[in-house]
């Protein structure tokens, strides 16, 4: 049974990273021919909500449970969609719209290395210092950061090499009202590239919130399918809030070439099957488990964006990628001598187990 489980995560997690990569090059590519990013993420939480909310629709009409939605479970739906889809995604495709999908797809690794201090931070993760499993695990969060910042500089080096292509995203950028005004304050020749880092980044650090907020919540939610459609329904709201505020009109329609197909693979598999998966993994391994994984999605994209985009792939990038999966899977390796799987789930206590939401508590996943 134990093993069983473990084979399901394993998988889950492999599949979520792998449908990713696919999105990452797919993406990249709609961009670079004027795609808005603001649009992808709306028309994706969209069709996302359609793929998993009827299902989760049903489950709750059927079993009469629509009228135990309370607001303590819709503060929850709201945060999580906030950190995990407006603020995630709109700023990580804001900064793949400057970069690369390479690029991108490793500042992801970030994730990991970031939850795992959260985690340590707020007591979900336990690190023993004077201990070689603890230090192994400093260690490998050290190799992570340090690879980042060794892609990074490689990255912009190569980036200045390459006029035309940033001439090509820096018109992209002008689609929405405040690109001019970003334009103005980072430089068009030089500052588009670590503009755009700085907003993955950002991104990154928001899906880390996302994994930790989730750890938090998710044993009062045994229904993942439910929750993860809630999460989409309130995330679609907000990304077309934000689209009205931030883009133009004119750019919220679908060209008719590849970007409907590329919004419906991403909208069913990696945003609605994605998130059931990923919500999952963080009910039974806890969240530093699900973003271990994150590297396999970089090794898929460097190995296929110069096949498909003709992308430079820089030395700095093989090495800086090689040094980050290195620090993530010599922290799984110290993780797996704690012994302990459950210490990177938060323990309710008594209180706020009596608490809990009735929303979903019945609802079988």
């Amino acid at each position: 049974m134990v093993a069983a489980m473990e084979f399901k995560s394993i998988a889950g997690a492999v599949y979520v990273q792998l449908a990713y990569a696919a999105m990452f090059l797919a993406s990249r590519l709609a961009f670079t021919k004027g795609m808005s990013h603001f649009a992808f993420v709306l028309y994706r939480q969209i069709v996302a909500t359609l793929a998993i909310g009827l299902p989760a629709a049903y489950y709750l009409y059927r079993g009469g449970r629509w009228s135990c939605m309370t607001w303590r479970s819709m503060k929850h739906v709201f945060i999580l969609a906030l950190i995990g889809i407006s603020f995630s995604q709109n700023f990580y495709y804001a900064g793949l719209a400057l970069t690369s999908s390479t690029f991108a797809s490793t500042m992801n690794n970030l994730i990991p290395v970031v939850t795992f201090l959260l985690a340590y931070f707020l007591k979900l993760e336990r690190v023993r210092i004077k201990v070689w499993d603890g230090q192994a695990k400093i260690l490998g969060t050290l190799f992570c950061v340090g690879g980042a910042m060794l892609m990074t500089f490689y990255e912009n080096t190569a980036s200045q090499r390459q006029e035309d292509s940033h001439v090509q995203q820096l018109l992209y950028l002008d689609h929405f009202p405040l690109g001019q005004s970003l334009l103005k304050l980072v430089g068009k020749s030089h500052g588009s590239f670590l503009f755009g880092a700085l907003l993955t980044i950002i991104g990154s650090w928001s899906m880390s919130f996302f994994m930790i907020y989730q750890a938090w919540i998710v044993r009062e939610y045994p229904s993942q399918l439910t929750l993860s459609a809630m999460v989409s329904f309130m995330g679609c709201l907000q990304c077309a809030l934000v689209s009205l505020l931030l883009e133009n009109p004119s750019a919220l329609v679908i060209q008719w070439d590849m970007q409907p197909v590329l919004i419906a693979y991403s909208g069913i598999f990696c945003t609605g099957l994605g998130f059931f998966i990923i919500m999952w993994c963080v009910k039974e391994r806890g969240p530093v488990f699900i973003t271990m994984f994150s590297p396999l999605s970089s090794v898929v994209v460097a190995i296929m964006e110069p096949l498909l985009l003709h992308a430079q792939l820089t030395l700095g990038s093989v090495l800086g990628m090689a040094i980050i999966i290195a620090g993530l899977y010599l922290y799984l390796w110290a993780k797996a001598q704690d012994g302990n799987p459950s210490t990177d789930q938060p323990q309710l206590t008594d209180e706020e187990e009596g608490n809990q939401a009735p929303l979903l508590a019945h609802t079988n996943s």
